[in-house]
């Protein structure tokens, strides 16, 4: 159980080629003008530890064009939280087997000072995986800071047109895709791992300010059991879709691009689908 969800947290395949290590990359070649950028976001990280690269700054102010994969407004945020909640009359009480739902009630007692009644009211209607990503963001003990967002406000003070890859209800799709029953395993063995996660992601927050992508992807969070619908349609259906309008955008104006880490990896990530169309990726030296 060695794969993660990374975006909503993220990486789910190691790259292993040396030389190829960034969160940053330059795309040129096949009748561009000029370059655009491909950045690999962690979700969110500690307050204390964001970190974003100079190199980040540099390569925005030369785009014209920003995108992220999906609307951060308000009212965008309200349509995914429908999507990350139970429907009504259902929760995790409701769900559970009786002495793992018992588990779950000790587990947010012991490690939160959350009490049955608070996590009923907060927490307890939340999906699995939703409220796995909460235990993480709550374990580091302090404000998060939240890459997208940062991101975004930058390209509003750079004045660059910004978009979004896709609509909330796209994610909200790709969410469901994950079982519920698969859901709850995953969140039993990050209760019962919960230790060394802890220390995993503090590993991978360190490897990515550094932006060593290679780190990054040696470190597990959120185990997904290698579900294969999950990972067809959160990852490679969601690239697939995305490959064309990159592509649209980076031939209009140089664009700078940012969609979570996970998404750059393997046969089917950005990176090789951006090659396959004829693209040169180079990375993009981070320095700290």
């Amino acid at each position: 159980m060695k794969k993660v969800l990374l975006h909503i947290l993220l990486a789910l395949l190691v790259i292993p080629a040396m030389g190829q290590n960034s969160i940053l990359w330059e795309i040129s070649g096949n009748g561009l003008e000029k370059p655009s950028y491909l950045m690999g976001t962690l979700k969110f990280i500690g307050e204390k530890e964001f970190y974003l690269p100079a190199e980040v700054k540099d390569r925005m102010k030369l785009a014209k064009l920003f995108a992220i994969e999906d609307q951060v407004d308000h009212r965008a945020q309200m349509e995914l939280n429908k999507y990350i909640h139970f429907p009504k009359g259902k929760s995790l009480a409701t769900e559970l087997e009786a002495a793992d739902y018992a588990n779950v009630l000790a587990f947010f007692e012991k490690e939160f000072k959350i009490s049955k009644a608070k996590f009923e009211k907060e927490l307890g209607k939340m999906i699995p995986l939703a409220l796995s990503m909460n235990m993480t963001r709550m374990s580091l003990g302090e404000a998060v800071k939240f890459y997208d967002i940062e991101l975004l406000l930058l390209a509003k003070d750079y004045k660059m047109q910004t978009y979004s890859l896709e609509p909330i209800q796209r994610e909200a799709k790709a969410i469901q895709a994950f079982p519920i029953q698969a859901q709850e395993t995953a969140l039993l063995h990050s209760i019962a791992n919960f230790d060394k996660q802890k220390l995993e992601y503090r590993n991978l927050e360190a490897a990515y300010v550094l932006g060593d992508l290679d780190k990054v992807f040696e470190y597990s969070l959120h185990p997904t059991e290698n579900n294969q619908a999950f990972i067809q349609e959160f990852y490679t259906n969601r690239n697939l879709e995305w490959l064309p309008k990159i592509d649209k955008m980076i031939n209009t104006k140089p664009a700078f691009v940012a969609v979570g880490v996970s998404h750059l990896e393997g046969e089917q990530g950005l990176l090789a689908l951006l090659r396959a169309k004829g693209y040169t990726l180079t990375p993009v030296a981070i320095k700290r």
